[in-house]
């Protein structure tokens, strides 16, 4: 398998929601690589003696990660993993005095603490329990009629998708989003005076092609990337892209731009190839 070495620093600096993620991208391939089973194994030994002395926040917070991968289905660990995992944060959130113990509780009536858990709120606070199972949700949807639905694809080429990918396996412990609108990350009332009267009204029409979200800092934007195709050589391109530089000058936020030099290549891997280079550099 390619790139060991960065597993190998992931192991080190016992990075737990990136090892994760991989192990999610990379488990159907497991059965061909032995070493993804002993990164599995790895995880699932070590996690739980690398959490236990950590404070209660920073142990939630390392909890929190896992428990996302594990929720969403996105893992390659064993059974029994799941269900230690379960009862250790049950404990965790009763010693936290979580919000949500009950939710989660519910969620996994199946282990026995949490029938015990369920049973205490039933025997202190029953209004509690009642509440949380009552129906308050209704859902609609608009009429469709036979016929294929008008949508677009989010992306505008093949070209941005396979960008889109390579950013994707750059960065594995961030949230890519794609086109992302200026005014959902940037703080519009601190730089406004800064900006020109042609780019306060850019601002709210620009987009910016991938925008990486630091997951662990409560989704704060960290890199902003552009991809300058061919498309950006018209007039009108050209100008939009000026304001877009001064709105991230004014805002002291670093845009990158990346662009091809041949227009017809850039397959993911290639474009990979070419952010890792790039992020080794900045």
């Amino acid at each position: 398998m390619e790139d060991r070495e960065h597993w190998f620093s992931l192991l080190a600096d016992k990075n737990w929601e990136a090892i994760g993620k991989l192990l999610y991208q990379k488990k159907k391939a497991k059965v061909q690589d032995p070493y993804l089973t002993l990164m599995t194994g790895y995880f699932e030994t070590e996690f739980f003696t690398f959490a236990e002395p950590l404070p209660p926040a920073e142990r939630s917070r390392q909890f929190e990660s896992t428990n996302l991968i594990i929720e969403l289905n996105q893992h390659g660990f064993s059974q029994g993993f799941v269900d230690q995992f379960v009862d250790e944060r049950l404990k965790l959130m009763q010693d936290t005095k979580h919000s949500a113990l009950l939710n989660y509780a519910q969620t996994h009536q199946h282990r026995p603490l949490a029938k015990e858990i369920i049973q205490s709120f039933l025997h202190a606070k029953p209004e509690v329990v009642a509440a949380s199972l009552r129906e308050n949700m209704t859902v609609r949807a608009t009429e469709v009629k036979p016929g294929k639905p008008k949508t677009i694809s989010l992306f505008k080429s093949k070209q941005e998708q396979n960008f889109y990918e390579a950013v994707r396996r750059v960065f594995p412990t961030h949230h890519p989003y794609p086109n992302v609108a200026l005014s959902c990350v940037l703080d519009y009332p601190a730089i406004k005076d800064q900006l020109s009267e042609q780019a306060k009204s850019y601002f709210f029409r620009g987009i910016v092609d991938n925008v990486l979200f630091d997951v662990a800092s409560g989704y704060v934007p960290q890199y902003f990337i552009e991809l300058d195709s061919s498309f950006h050589d018209d007039p009108q391109a050209q100008v939009n892209d000026q304001l877009k530089d001064a709105i991230f000058r004014a805002a002291n936020t670093k845009l990158i731009r990346i662009r091809p030099l041949n227009a017809k290549a850039s397959s993911v891997d290639e474009f990979e190839r070419l952010v890792r280079e790039l992020m080794r550099q900045l």
